[in-house]
């Protein structure tokens, strides 16, 4: 079962406290970011460490939310470099 994107968060929200969890709102806030044309397809997505401290979220949390994102084929993920963004047309 696919994780869903909760709505209302566009590329530049913040992940706060509340009743979606912090990693789907991540999550969300990412895809609005590369819907927005943040990470062109040849540029990869902040590093986990990156999403950690420009969020104020956990490792934990900053690798669901790129987990989630991949289950919606929004990045393509590739183990020891990172995540890349896939383009919808």
């Amino acid at each position: 079962m696919t994780t869903p994107l909760p709505a209302g968060f566009g590329p530049d929200s913040l992940v706060k406290e509340g009743p979606e969890p912090k990693y789907a709102q991540l999550a969300a806030i990412l895809a609005a970011r590369i819907d927005r044309g943040d990470f062109p397809q040849d540029k990869r997505l902040p590093t986990v460490a990156d999403l950690q401290a420009d969020y104020g979220v956990s490792r934990g949390t900053a690798q669901r939310a790129v987990s989630v994102l991949a289950e919606h084929g929004r990045v393509r993920v590739s183990n020891g470099k990172g995540a890349w963004p896939v383009l919808r047309d």
